[in-house]
């Protein structure tokens, strides 16, 4: 789908969904904002971000504010959580919102 010099997205198969490989910063954060939202397909969009390398602020506003724009009625599921994104969700108090999920593992490309 995208691969950049910094971060490579491509699409999964079991669940369907995406996956972010490499780093997230302010240069292609964009890319992630369209990305998730050409991607909402009506249901659940599960991410993984198992290939993460580096995740700045920005990149985890990107993730939290798609899974505000949901409100609810959908989920972001994100897979494969590198531990210091988790940490800055659950220190926020993010984790909390109801259009945001964790899971455990990756998923199949």
């Amino acid at each position: 789908m995208y691969t950049g010099r910094q971060l490579a997205v491509t699409r999964t198969l079991a669940p369907a969904g995406l996956r972010f490989s490499g780093e997230i910063d302010a240069a292609n954060v964009e890319i992630i904002t369209d990305t998730l939202r050409s991607n909402q397909n009506g249901g659940d969009l599960h991410v993984d971000l198992s290939g993460l390398l580096f995740c700045d602020v920005s990149g985890i506003r990107a993730l939290v504010a798609h899974a505000e724009a949901l409100e609810g009625k959908h989920r972001l599921v994100l897979h494969g959580l590198p531990e210091p994104i988790e940490k800055v969700l659950n220190v926020v108090g993010w984790s909390e919102l109801p259009g945001l999920a964790f899971c455990n593992g990756e998923i199949e490309q």
